[in-house]
């Protein structure tokens, strides 16, 4: 387990700096929830009902950890991609891996090539490998897949020095997908392969306004 990181930002120095990104003030559980990501010292629950802020607590870390990149399970390929393009607006980078996107070259190939609009502009093409994507959203079919480009990053301590941690959106389709998606069930051999924290499992609820820090 990583050490505790040093010098853990106060929580109205948190606020302050999302304001200025992301032009909103977070709750004080959102707060609370950043600096715990950021203390690295213990794994965080967060139960928040529908529509409260609780993606913007995956992006608070950011802010202070200028290497480092937030890991994000999701199970919806729209959501990642509504989640992509929102980060980009911040001046975030960030990638969605789905089966169509998980290529060789978005893993490994960092090169500058000509627009695909054909008007003749230069585009960077960025690596995950190159720590150029700070936000990396992607499906447990994705993440967990054997012989896949995500197994053989996690084992280089180059790549895994940078996470700050992984956080599982919806976590609750862990126990009510598994049994017909095997992919979450493999989840939890992150524990053993991949040894950081926190792990950050959100829930959203439908039916109560309150939200909760474990």
């Amino acid at each position: 387990m990583l050490a505790p990181s040093s010098g853990t930002p106060s929580l109205s120095a948190i606020c302050t700096k999302a304001q200025e990104v992301f032009a909103k003030r977070p709750c004080l559980w959102q707060l609370q929830i950043a600096e715990a990501f950021l203390e690295r010292d213990r794994d965080i629950v967060c139960i928040a009902g529908i529509g409260m802020g609780k993606t913007l607590t995956f992006w608070l870390p950011l802010l202070f950890r200028p290497d480092g990149i937030q890991i994000v399970v999701t199970p919806l390929n729209q959501l990642s991609q509504q989640n992509v393009d929102s980060l980009w607006k911040a001046s975030i980078q960030s990638i969605a891996i789905n089966a169509e996107t998980a290529t060789w070259e978005n893993f490994h190939v960092s090169s500058i090539c000509t627009n695909i609009d054909g008007d003749g502009k230069l585009t960077f093409v960025q690596a995950i490998e190159n720590l150029e994507y700070r936000v990396i959203l992607v499906s447990p079919e994705q993440l967990m897949k054997p012989g896949s480009e995500f197994e053989k990053l996690l084992v280089k301590p180059a790549f895994v020095s940078h996470i700050i941690s992984f956080v599982f959106d919806e976590v609750h389709c862990i126990t009510s997908w598994g049994e017909f998606q095997l992919e979450y069930k493999e989840l939890q051999r992150l524990r053993y392969t991949v040894e950081i924290r926190p792990y950050l499992r959100h829930r959203s609820q439908g039916l109560s306004n309150q939200s909760y820090l474990v």
